[in-house]
């Protein structure tokens, strides 16, 4: 077994292990059909995106969804491409590194040449790595100092998602967003879910790094408590950039959807990503979105 093998099963064994739960809750409403969740794109989002808790015990459906997120999933993408390759180039920040190119589809889950189905769904995960146990948190995880911050060493060949988001706001593409995830990764039977090989292609999976801890109370070696906050605002930043990238290249607003939330109804389903901050998410995507506008031209 070569090294980079041994530690993607690591990993993997990490992201996958949880504490234990019923099922996770109720799911979503989902049809084998199309292979799709039910009701219409915002209609699923505000269930997709309920609150994870500890477990990966799931809130109430949301009533309202916070800041621009409600007018804008399931609506024609009007950002001018030009104008946000602009915006990349004047931030540094590399297409390569956000999932790809954004003039490039996004995979697709079937459908024929000429009316083909591409992703809808943008998932987000944390990595649940490493596990400190019984230890507290390092003081530099939210530093670059923190070596799972650095995403060429630790992430970028780890083919379980399409992108890694370090805590200083980094990202690393490990997998195009124009190609599903390789056989026996997320959005198969290996992550609980209920996607198909041939229907990997509808979602698009973006990790957080964030590490955990066991909670005392619970089964040895569990990794059950994450840190507060969950991510940093630079992590939402990025991951904000990504959403919009993404979209971009769909031409529609993403449904963006925990991951939690995703496998609910399954036994033994993931517990991710904790304690993210939708309400902080949403303000970070529509400052983004303010400052798209000062530098496009909307069709």
């Amino acid at each position: 077994m070569t090294h980079r093998l041994r530690f993607a099963l690591l990993l993997l064994a990490s992201i996958c292990w949880c504490v234990p739960v019923k099922g996770q809750d109720t799911a979503c409403p989902f049809e084998e059909a199309s292979l799709s969740f039910k009701g219409t794109a915002l209609e699923q989002a505000t269930c997709l995106l309920r609150s994870v808790g500890i477990g990966g015990r799931l809130g109430q459906p949301l009533k309202n969804l916070p800041g621009s997120l409600s007018k804008l999933i399931g609506q024609r993408v009007r950002i001018n491409r030009v104008a946000f390759e602009r915006y990349l180039l004047s931030h540094n920040i590399s297409e390569a590194d956000i999932g790809g190119s954004i003039s490039e589809p996004l995979s697709r889950a079937g459908g024929s040449d000429s009316n083909p189905v591409f992703a809808q769904y943008f998932v987000i995960h944390d990595v649940s790595t490493p596990n400190y146990l019984d230890q507290p948190f390092p003081p530099n995880i939210n530093d670059a100092t923190w070596e799972w911050n650095d995403l060429h060493k630790r992430w970028a060949n780890t083919k379980v998602a399409h992108v890694f988001i370090s805590r200083v706001g980094e990202s690393v593409t490990a997998v195009d967003f124009g190609s599903a995830l390789p056989a026996g990764r997320f959005g198969t039977k290996f992550a609980r879910d209920r996607l198909k090989e041939t229907a990997k292609g509808l979602q698009l999976q973006v990790e957080l790094i964030q590490p955990r801890r066991s909670d005392p109370g619970r089964a040895p070696k569990n990794d059950a408590i994450a840190p507060l906050p969950g991510f940093t605002e630079a992590q939402l930043d990025r991951l904000a950039l990504i959403y919009v990238a993404a979209s971009i290249r769909r031409g529609q607003w993403l449904i963006p959807a925990f991951h939690a939330a995703v496998d609910a109804g399954i036994p033994d389903a993931h517990d991710d990503p904790q304690n993210f901050d939708l309400d902080l998410w949403a303000k970070r995507l529509d400052e983004l979105l303010k400052e798209l506008k000062r530098v496009q031209t909307w069709k």
